[in-house]
């Protein structure tokens, strides 16, 4: 039976963890948290799980509140698995003393947000101990796991391509910093919009696009990032944000002092999109992160990803064209669509994928991923749970983990270091 122990709690990712319960989990779970509208949010969301009519949760919350959480919740006995969502700018520090406590750890993205939290968290992982996992919800995405299925087959991807100047492996994304969560609409702190605290447009969600691309090309694989991965080109830039929606979105009246000089004539030029290029070995990697102020009516976060091979190009398209459901299809390159479908559920069938399907539009072939992958992004922070759950059960921490995590951050602070220098 383990204890979750969650540490100063700040983003709504702290509480999807106990959407669900799970009989490895004990009922009773110990916050450590400064006082605050940040914890306050954070109990209205989780006590909503126990409230809720459908299916609900039974935890049992036991709260301590001071300006020495920290130290309490690293002297604690009672717990083993410390789990992180909030505060950017410190979570690798809160990280570190608990890993050193004991801990095993499970922690939202980013786990840092500059090089200096990368160093920390570089002494951390050689230290050994229990494990540290961030919460990649991509690779339980149906979209993704297909992808991947597809990038792997040598007869219908072949390898990856050269084409002038376009990337080998390319993923964008588009995100929302007013939306709904759990049915109602997110309320974010306001040192959310701060990116010396939440961080910039180039070290927050493209964590998630980095490890997608890691995740293509290795695995569960070691990554030797000295000798395998270049930075190549990396740059921001803002996204507008009006005080009233500031005001909506915070439900904070004001700018805070702090931010005073990133506010003209009344807007806050917030610096949370990014572009970043590397390589990792031969393959060029780009992944391009956009935030906007409000999602539109129907719709919500968006994923685009295309991975560009000898035989087909693969992508992964999701929009106001595709009703914002992510579309996973093929473009053949050396042979009819109708050759290449057949190639494609052959692969389905050894896999045992069920009732998928591939469908041919123009040049396109199209695919449903089986029913039986579980969708909802929501959702999915359970299953990464889940994982967490049975690498402790049994002890197998996949070769890559550490390697992989340093990967992404280092990545992640060079690209800021080197955009901030252009």
């Amino acid at each position: 039976m383990h204890t979750l122990v969650i540490v100063n709690p700040g983003h709504f990712h702290a509480g999807l963890i106990l959407r669900r319960r799970h009989p490895e989990l004990s009922r009773d779970v110990y916050i450590f948290s400064e006082a605050g509208s940040d914890l306050d949010n954070y109990m209205k969301l989780i006590n909503a799980f126990n409230e809720r009519a459908d299916e609900p949760t039974d935890w049992i919350y036991h709260v301590y509140t001071g300006s020495d959480f920290l130290a309490k919740a690293a002297a604690f006995k009672g717990g083993d698995i410390a789990v992180f969502a909030g505060r950017n700018d410190e979570k690798v520090h809160y990280l570190a003393a608990m890993h050193d406590a004991g801990y095993a750890v499970l922690t939202d993205k980013p786990v840092t947000i500059n090089s200096d939290g990368v160093a920390v968290l570089e002494k951390t992982l050689a230290s050994g101990g229990k494990p540290v996992v961030d919460i990649m919800t991509g690779q339980y995405e149906p979209p993704a796991i297909v992808l991947r299925d597809l990038l792997l087959s040598k007869e219908i991807f072949g390898e990856f391509r050269a084409d002038g100047d376009l990337p080998m492996i390319e993923n964008n994304t588009v995100h929302h910093l007013y939306k709904n969560v759990n049915g109602v609409p997110l309320v974010r702190p306001a040192w959310y919009f701060d990116v010396n605290k939440q961080g910039c447009g180039l070290c927050d969600v493209a964590t998630h696009l980095i490890n997608n691309a890691q995740w293509m090309l290795y695995g569960d694989l070691a990554i030797d990032f000295d000798n395998e991965v270049e930075l190549l080109d990396a740059k921001l830039w803002n996204t507008d944000v009006p005080a009233d929606k500031f005001e909506l979105i915070t439900k904070t009246r004001a700018f805070p002092a702090e931010l005073a000089d990133r506010v003209e004539n009344g807007v806050l030029k917030l610096a949370c999109n990014g572009t970043l290029t590397a390589r990792y070995r031969d393959v060029s990697v780009r992944i391009n992160t956009q935030w906007n102020l409000e999602a539109p009516p129907g719709g919500g976060d968006m994923h685009n990803q295309v991975a560009r091979g000898t035989l087909s190009d693969l992508y992964v398209e999701q929009g106001p064209q595709t009703g914002f459901k992510a579309l996973v299809y093929a473009v053949p390159r050396t042979v009819a669509p109708a050759e290449m479908a057949k190639r494609m559920e052959k692969l389905f069938d050894e896999l045992g994928y069920g009732d998928a399907k591939v469908e041919i539009d123009g040049k396109r072939c199209l695919v449903t991923p089986p029913s039986a992958m579980v969708d909802g992004h929501e959702y999915h922070f359970a299953l990464v749970r889940d994982d967490f759950l049975k690498m402790l059960a049994t002890g197998n921490e996949p070769a890559g983990l550490r390697s992989q995590l340093l990967s992404k951050y280092k990545l992640m602070g060079m690209a800021r270091d080197l955009a901030l220098k252009k």
